[in-house]
């Protein structure tokens, strides 16, 4: 009986030889009682059948062992089929080749082993028992391949799940509400109009940075809306000469399809990294361009500098100058899971003095 520490292998080997001694075992007690039940049972009826039942065995294992060897079984559907196919007449050709054998040895009469009639009976014969055999296992193998797939993708967007809801921790953290907030409250005095702007942005920020879990892509358009929502709340705490900020994108990317919060994401680790560690502050840029046809690149860059020797002439390994970077992996993560290696997010820091941050997003969408 297995138990915990079993090896999943071995599991499953037993598992295998199981089904094919209780098959084959089956079949040569169906033969047995057929023979008895239809008065054509002698001495030898008992020993042909188990001979058939082990050349049965032998010859499937043999084909199992040579699908598994060969691969077939991690290609197409219809690869396998006729596959399947081919296997099954193999099998049952060479089954047949046993019982002439059988007969030849045993009777001396060859020629009555090798009659077309006979040989067309336990050639459709030897079919229907095969078939049993091979669509069971056919089916077996496509079952436990698609169990597969359908677990890898449950994994894939659990981690995306998981990802984001890190992602979404890491954006509207309790640091940035609690300055909003603050510039709202003093707003409030100063100026009652804007403090009802500013709730609004925040409103709008954080109504979208919620939706967004639901969503594997959005428009461009509507990551840059939060964007400049962001920007705005920023701008109501630092001042419009501090943060300064400025958007180079062409109207014919905003429907390009990314992932939310990802340009948020590097738009905050630029302030947060950036524009609020120098006292004179500086101009943020977001420039979008199209590198190629299938891909589309946005780059923020903003006054700073990377930590490290050689950081300014080689993509930073997605840390800031400071900081866990949380957000940064996150973003790498969530590219990954999106696109695999199609997507990138990169920090360099060129020219000297400016930090440039490199998300690439191709045009495929996520499906």
């Amino acid at each position: 009986m297995p138990t915990a520490s079993t090896p999943v292998w071995l599991t499953k080997c037993r598992a295998y030889w199981l089904c094919q001694a209780v098959g084959w075992g089956g079949f040569w007690l169906t033969q047995f009682y057929s023979a008895k039940a239809l008065g054509r049972y002698s001495a030898e009826v008992p020993v042909f059948m188990g001979v058939l039942a082990v050349a049965g065995l032998a010859l499937t294992h043999l084909y199992r062992a040579l699908l598994l060897r060969s691969g077939v079984l991690a290609g197409p559907i219809g690869r396998q089929a006729a596959v399947g196919v081919v296997g099954l007449l193999t099998v049952n050709g060479l089954l047949y080749g046993v019982i002439a054998v059988w007969g030849g040895v045993v009777s001396g009469d060859w020629a009555s082993a090798l009659d077309p009639g006979r040989l067309w009976l336990g050639l459709t014969n030897g079919l229907r028992y095969l078939a049993v055999w091979f669509l069971a296992y056919h089916f077996f193998v496509a079952g436990r391949q698609l169990a597969r797939v359908q677990v890898g993708q449950l994994r894939t967007e659990a981690a995306l799940r998981q990802a984001e809801l890190d992602t979404l921790r890491a954006q509207v953290n309790p640091h940035f509400l609690f300055n909003a907030l603050n510039s709202i409250r003093a707003l409030t005095l100063s100026d009652p109009h804007a403090a009802r702007t500013a709730v609004t942005q925040l409103a709008d920020l954080l109504r979208y940075a919620l939706r967004y879990t639901q969503q594997p892509l959005v428009a461009l358009r509507e990551e840059l809306a939060a964007v400049q929502d962001y920007l705005a709340l920023e701008q109501t705490r630092f001042g419009p000469e501090r943060l300064r900020a400025r958007l180079d994108v062409p109207p014919a990317v905003l429907g390009w399809p990314v992932p939310p919060a990802t340009v948020l994401t590097l738009i905050e680790n630029a302030v947060k990294h950036g524009i609020s560690a120098h006292p004179l502050g500086g101009e943020l840029l977001v420039r979008a361009t199209q590198p190629t046809p299938t891909a589309l690149l946005i780059e923020i860059s903003q006054p700073d500098r990377l930590v490290g020797p050689g950081a300014a002439a080689a993509p930073h390994a997605l840390a800031p100058p400071s900081g866990s970077g949380l957000g940064l992996v996150n973003t790498r993560q969530r590219l990954a899971a999106l696109y695999g290696p199609a997507a990138s997010c990169t920090l360099t820091e060129s020219p000297p003095g400016t930090v440039v941050a490199a998300l690439r997003v191709p045009a495929e969408t996520f499906s």
